[in-house]
């Protein structure tokens, strides 16, 4: 029999009263929008189908803007699946984050607006989102190393590119994975993990 993952029955999720494809852009000095900071794991939970909906509108609009995505990349209508976000929140500890929503009425290109201009706009639709923990793994081998050959092996012809014209920044003498190697770190790899109390995490991040 083949093994397949599932989830045990828990709460219905919450579901938003509007549609992601009326949420504005963010501006880059984020005006019209508020950001808050997140330290309870169950607002996160609550928030848990707005996250998924939010990077899957996210990857649409992507594919519409010419010469974003890597012509090699996998193609994919859920760049963060609804199990994944769910295991992330359930078990990172600890965790948080910060939320962008909407506050005052902008068009859907972010430029600033009225409610009779913007008639599908609310104040609170979700418009990015990032989620951190401490860094772990669980291998007892790990260690971080820019100048090993597989650093950079899995890297497309895309980010290749960069790296030779320069517009990709990396560790290119090793000092940073030194630094990083060099960090305090403890745990069991078979148990918790090795957790690297000063090295933050990037769990989560859509927008």
């Amino acid at each position: 029999m083949a093994l397949q993952a599932r989830r045990f029955h828990g709460n219905p999720l919450l579901q938003p009263d509007y549609n992601f494809r009326d949420v504005p852009y963010a501006s880059r000095d984020l005006s019209g929008s508020t950001l808050s900071v997140v330290t309870e794991r169950q607002h996160l939970v609550d928030s848990i189908a707005e996250l998924t909906l939010l990077c899957n509108e996210a990857t649409r609009r992507g594919k519409k803007r010419p010469g974003l995505a890597s012509p090699t990349a996998k193609k994919t209508t859920k760049p963060l699946s609804i199990e994944y976000i769910f295991d992330r929140i359930d078990t990172d500890d600890p965790l948080w984050g910060l939320m962008v929503r909407t506050d005052t009425p902008v068009s859907l290109k972010g430029r600033a607006s009225n409610l009779k201009s913007s008639p599908h706009w609310k104040r609170g639709m979700l418009q990015g989102f990032i989620t951190m923990t401490t860094f772990t793994n669980w291998q007892s081998s790990f260690r971080f190393d820019s100048l090993h050959e597989m650093a950079f092996g899995q890297d497309d012809d895309a980010l290749e590119e960069q790296m030779k014209d320069g517009l990709r920044k990396y560790d290119e003498d090793g000092s940073l994975a030194e630094d990083l190697e060099a960090c305090v770190k403890g745990g069991n790899p078979h148990v918790e993990g090795i957790v690297y109390p000063r090295i933050a995490e990037v769990a989560l991040f859509g927008g």
